[in-house]
């Protein structure tokens, strides 16, 4: 089994990345663990001239290039594994800048009369976050990860999150802990 770990968080001493790391060590070995430090790399948002070049890439059905590294190695993961904070209501943008990468027509799935039809392995999406307050209960974080599953086909969705951390009063390894029981 290959799972993806998107590491998307930013600071050194991350609570995500803390409470993914339990997540980790109670599903999986290491050695299934491809990670992704978003941090690390030049990831760029899709401005006009990427855009057209991605657009001639779909109509040549040539997806060999660099620019498409990201999308191929998502393709080969059989779970994606996510750490992101709950930063202004959503993610980190870097974040949003992968799944534009990653979200390929015609690479990672294709539309078929109008219905987006699978062509990836990842059968689970896994997303961890932390946050300092409380995230609401109908959130727009949670309702794009389940379209974004719905895109790329991603059966199934495991939201995980750990919050309050920030109130003043708060038992941070505490509630980490009591958020990791629930994995």
């Amino acid at each position: 089994m290959k799972i993806l770990f998107i590491n998307a968080c930013i600071r050194e001493e991350s609570r995500t990345k803390e409470l993914c790391d339990k997540y980790i060590a109670k599903h999986f070995s290491s050695e299934d663990i491809s990670e992704r430090i978003l941090q690390n790399e030049l990831i760029l948002p899709f401005n006009r001239l990427m855009l057209e070049q991605r657009v001639e890439d779909i109509e040549n059905l040539d997806y060999s290039g660099e620019r498409y590294r990201l999308a191929r190695e998502f393709n080969e993961a059989d779970i994606l594994l996510i750490a992101a904070p709950y930063w202004d209501c959503s993610f980190p943008s870097v974040l949003k800048a992968y799944i534009e990468h990653i979200c390929v027509d015609g690479l990672t799935f294709v539309y078929d009369n109008g219905v987006p039809v699978k062509r990836n392995k990842v059968q689970k999406m896994v997303y961890i976050t932390t946050s300092g307050g409380y995230i609401p209960e109908n959130n727009s974080l949670e309702m794009y990860l389940k379209e974004l599953c719905g895109l790329l086909c991603i059966p199934e969705l495991e939201f995980h999150s750990a919050q309050g951390l920030d109130i003043w009063g708060c038992d941070i390894e505490a509630t980490l802990n009591d958020t990791a029981n629930n994995f």
